[in-house]
């Protein structure tokens, strides 16, 4: 299998984990599309090196996903890019070293197959059978769909308060002071 030194998680990413080469070195093994291939890289330091590429970090997506999730889930699911609609959800603690990190957008659906067992379908054919029940597993991707709803929400009412803007303000400095008044419709 192909091994790359170089990749960023984007809208094709279908999953990620870890795997240990024959040298002992932790490098990632990634759906992406239809292709899979191993990155010389951690999971976690791709994952990271990915969310600052598109702007933030690791742990801002913690951060957010805690405070908007609340502070009494375990293994928050992140935002990797919200406008490139990037949304990953651990299975297991993401300081483990077989923690599946699955990109919301490509699961598909999920069919127990015992007690313990789960068989998650995702897009392109791929298939994954992991231990755990399929309730857990809903549970973590209901957690990053409700992070993704959150998310854009506020963004939407961002987007609506600017729309609904009808007046601006003309701000002038005199003086070393800034004074300002509110225009005219017919003045913009």
């Amino acid at each position: 299998m192909e091994t790359r030194n170089n990749y960023l998680i984007n809208e094709m990413t279908v999953l990620l984990y870890g795997v240990w080469n024959e040298y002992g070195e932790l490098f990632t093994f990634i759906i992406d599309g239809t292709d899979s291939f191993f990155v010389t890289m951690q999971p976690i330091k791709l994952i990271d090196k990915s969310i600052i590429c598109y702007g933030s970090s690791l742990k801002g997506a913690l951060e957010s996903a805690k405070k908007l999730l609340g502070e009494n889930r375990h293994m928050y699911p992140i935002k990797v890019d919200a406008l490139l609609d990037i949304w990953l959800f651990p299975t297991k603690s993401y300081k483990k070293d077989n923690c599946i990190w699955f990109a919301l957008n490509h699961v598909k659906n999920t069919k127990a197959v015992d007690i313990n067992r789960t068989k998650v379908f995702l897009n392109y054919g791929h298939e994954i059978e992991i231990i755990m029940r399929e309730s857990s597993f809903r549970n973590k991707r209901g957690s990053a769909s409700d992070l993704r709803d959150m998310i854009f929400s506020n963004t939407k009412k961002s987007q609506d308060c600017i729309a609904s803007l009808q007046e601006g303000l003309i701000i002038i400095e005199e003086k070393g002071q800034y004074k300002w008044r509110v225009s005219k419709k017919d003045e913009l």
